[in-house]
């Protein structure tokens, strides 16, 4: 499984200030991440491995305001 590269990306709104923190990565099943969508049409963009999973990538959301701050994980 190849391991995600490190991301941080950051955007201001009004007051507060949002982070995207990458936490990790899994492999999925691509058939399930997409549904109906045929692998044809979603294999141009991700490439599946043998067993068909995707590589996906976990991130969590830092919020940043003067007051406080409020880190979002879905778990």
């Amino acid at each position: 499984m190849s391991v995600p590269k490190p991301l941080l990306a950051s955007r201001a709104f009004g007051d507060w200030r949002i982070h995207a923190i990458q936490a990790g990565g899994q492999q999925l099943d691509g058939g399930a991440m997409f549904g109906v969508v045929p692998k044809t049409l979603w294999q141009r963009r991700l490439a599946a491995d043998e067993m068909n999973r995707i590589p996906m990538g976990m991130r969590c959301l830092l919020i940043e305001h003067a007051d406080e701050l409020v880190l979002i994980d879905t778990g």
